[in-house]
């Protein structure tokens, strides 16, 4: 297979969406951009999310209505979960059909296709050479060619628990922890957890609604209620969107900062960044605390096609003695991807 997209242009086969919303969207956009599109034969959606609607002027059905229509499919899967009962349902679909997961991007419009990997591959290249350990050799080179092929095997073969990714990172005694994305605080709460030697908590959300119940969740910590990025000032992001919120070029306007700023010269030993496509922002806004200090990163890298390669380059330019550590948690498709760097 080229890619993904080349192949499914390419077959006469039947192509059924599993899913709806804003992933579908961005997948029959790229079908019929294609002119693949004329080849969907249905959509349908997991068992109790079915009801009586339409998605794109076509009828969406239960997986037996749509796969008794159309022997011999092509599923492509639309969304990312990480629920038990929703991947046991995959399970079942790929069982008995081909199944694929479109890597269309959470944010940005740059599809990782054969003509995007040609384009980039210098720098693919130069941030494989900086994974540190074979897991994390595998765990790039899957993530790359699942963005491909939509093999969701790939990531299955790749996968590991909580408890070793956590294992890479050591804290000293008064640690400080630095959480970029921290929504409602469960990511505070589970760092605590894991790490009891923190002592001071900074925790920046940018949505004011998740604000206001991290402030009722969080104790004992310095809460900031900004846009994360790499100047401080304004910005504009979308709201109602749960953990999505992200910068973007209209939207309510929000209180911009950086690292740099919030910490003034102190010091930080650890920093999370999940900020929804803002990564490279907010690790240029860091760049003076992490020449100074060497905090311990954990960077969330699946929100943009680029991620993966240029935020190590990023960070390696930034502090070139740092080792880059890539692991990826139990997740259909790569939403629980991220860089622990140290």
């Amino acid at each position: 297979m080229t890619d993904l997209w080349t192949y499914l242009k390419e077959t006469t086969r039947p192509i059924v969406l599993y899913g709806t919303g804003n992933g579908a969207d961005k997948i029959i956009a790229r079908l019929a951009a294609d002119g693949t599109d004329r080849k969907i034969a249905g959509i349908f959606a997991s068992p109790g999310f079915v009801r009586d609607r339409s998605f794109h002027g076509i009828k969406v059905r239960s997986y037996e209505e749509v796969r008794d229509q159309n022997r011999n499919m092509i599923v492509l899967l639309c969304f990312g979960s990480s629920l038990p009962e929703v991947m046991n349902f995959v399970d079942k679909v790929a069982s008995e059909n081909e199944l694929y997961a479109p890597a269309v991007p959470v944010y940005g419009d740059d599809v990782f296709d054969a003509a995007y990997f040609e384009r980039h591959m210098d720098e693919i290249n130069a941030a494989r050479e900086l994974m540190a350990d074979e897991l994390s050799l595998l765990t790039f080179d899957n993530t790359i060619s699942y963005y491909l092929t939509g093999d969701i095997k790939l990531l299955t073969a790749c996968e590991t628990r909580e408890e070793e990714e956590y294992g890479l990172t050591k804290l000293p005694s008064d640690a400080v922890y630095v959480d970029l994305g921290a929504y409602t605080g469960d990511t505070v709460a589970g760092y605590r957890s894991v790490f009891p030697s923190i002592s001071r908590v900074i925790a920046v959300e940018p949505d004011a609604k998740n604000f206001r119940k991290l402030s009722e969740n969080v104790k004992d910590a310095t809460l900031i209620n900004a846009l994360i990025s790499d100047t401080c000032g304004t910005a504009q992001i979308n709201l109602g969107k749960g953990r999505g919120v992200h910068e973007q070029d209209k939207g309510t306007y929000i209180d911009s900062v950086t690292v740099d700023s919030i910490l003034s010269g102190a010091r930080a030993d650890l920093i999370k960044y999940d900020v929804e496509g803002n990564e490279y922002k907010a690790l240029t806004g860091s760049s003076r605390t992490i020449k100074q200090y060497g905090p311990v990163l954990h960077v969330a890298c699946y929100h943009r096609s680029e991620d993966i390669y240029r935020l190590p380059l990023l960070i390696h330019d930034i502090r070139p003695d740092y080792r880059f550590y890539l692991r990826h948690r139990k997740h259909l498709i790569n939403w629980d991807t991220q860089f622990i760097i140290k």
